[in-house]
């Protein structure tokens, strides 16, 4: 990938998302173990940590048309601007202010993903997209890697209050680096805007494109929310299985760290979805991950768990670019944007199912029954993957 060829936009979007996201990924991947400590059912964490899914859920169409009436740069920054509640609200320790949090991160992801998405790709050449996309990922990427391991070692000997301060720092510098390099401007009135949202009949319209193609696209609906319910999945079962295993703070930040490793070097499972087939790559994977998810029901000694959910994170990530190329294998392109949109919704299904599933099996039976539902749904994608393949 030719760097210099990115737009500098975008450079300067991954290093904003670099240090918005590099205080919150300290104490993201330990938020389970924080609110175990102020609400006793992990049935109720489950869906604590799902609400920013059912967020996103209720947020993501209006806030793509949003970002269409008044600006990518305007919603990217009132994002950003959101991204410092959570920590705040986190401090408090008071249940209601925890559900607060968590509401903030639905609304901050929903603000500043579809918006980012969007600058980085209208800023580029079709030609140069995906590069661009890898770039604008790339400071979140490193965040997921770098925050689990600093946020470990702060953990273990100053406590959760500190990380939770980091992460307002890092988030103001976030805002700062965008005042000074990229600016929001909009000629358009965004209360207006917003009330029109409401009016529009954007919302019957993309329905409808759905139905039409729902036929060809259906299947890769299913998959993208099937691989989201893993996906997070492992956001409360984690956390809670290496503390119940005994791990410190600081070896639960080096297995957090290690695991996302692999997200950085996604690229490659691109590549092997393109030499191999996307259907094919899906079988493989998803044959990987369903006796690896089983193992985790049968382990529970630190080494095994953290061994397990490395490779458990790397295959599921492994699987995103399969799905998605087959996404945009079936989808109309000219309404692929319109589908892209509901696309993201059933992502977050999924991403409310996970956690709350987890929390679920973990309450009427024990945690490590939830591993075992996990690798069911493995076996979900796998025999769909063969069905597609086949058919």
């Amino acid at each position: 990938m030719a760097l210099q060829e990115v737009p500098k936009i975008t450079k300067y979007l991954s290093v904003i998302m670099l240090f918005g996201w590099l205080g919150r990924s300290t104490v993201w991947n330990f938020l389970p173990v924080y609110f175990e400590t102020h609400i006793e059912s992990v049935f109720l964490i489950g869906l604590l940590t799902s609400l920013p899914a059912l967020v996103s859920v209720l947020l993501d169409i209006p806030v793509s048309n949003y970002v269409q009436r008044v600006g990518e740069k305007f919603v990217f920054f009132t994002g950003l601007l959101m991204a410092i509640m959570p920590s705040v609200f986190y401090l408090t320790a008071a249940p209601i202010f925890l559900v607060t949090g968590k509401f903030f991160e639905g609304v901050t992801k929903s603000l500043v993903l579809n918006s980012g998405w969007s600058l980085s790709m209208k800023s580029s050449g079709s030609e140069k997209e995906s590069e661009s996309l890898s770039v604008f990922l790339l400071g979140v990427n490193l965040a997921a890697v770098i925050g689990p391991v600093v946020g470990g070692y702060l953990l273990f000997s100053q406590g959760f209050n500190l990380l939770f301060g980091l992460w307002i720092l890092t988030s103001a510098i976030s805002v700062m680096l965008f005042i000074t390099y990229i600016r929001a401007s909009t000629e358009a009135n965004k209360v207006r805007m917003f009330e029109k949202l409401f009016k529009s009949k954007t919302y019957s319209n993309d329905i409808h494109h759905v139905k039409e193609n729902w036929s060809s696209i259906k299947e890769a609906y299913g998959l993208i929310f099937l691989h989201s319910i893993i996906f997070s999945f492992f956001w409360l079962a984690i956390p809670l299985a290496l503390e119940e295993a005994g791990a410190t703070y600081i070896e639960m930040g080096l297995i957090f760290g290690f695991a996302a490793t692999p997200k950085i070097f996604q690229v490659f499972f691109g590549g092997l979805a393109d030499k191999i087939g996307r259907h094919e790559t899906l079988i493989l994977l998803s044959s990987i991950l369903a006796p690896v998810l089983l193992g985790m029901y049968y382990f529970d000694s630190i080494i095994m768990l953290g061994g397990l959910f490395f490779v458990s994170a790397a295959v599921t990530n492994g699987m995103s670019p399969a799905i998605h190329s087959i996404f945009d294998r079936r989808a109309p392109e000219e309404v692929e944007s319109e589908l892209i949109g509901f696309m993201e919704t059933f992502k977050h299904l999924g991403q409310l199912v996970g956690p709350a599933m987890a929390g679920a099996i973990a309450s009427v039976y024990s945690l490590s029954v939830s591993f075992a539902f996990a690798s069911f749904i493995s076996v979900l994608i796998l025999i769909y993957s063969v069905k597609l393949y086949r058919f």
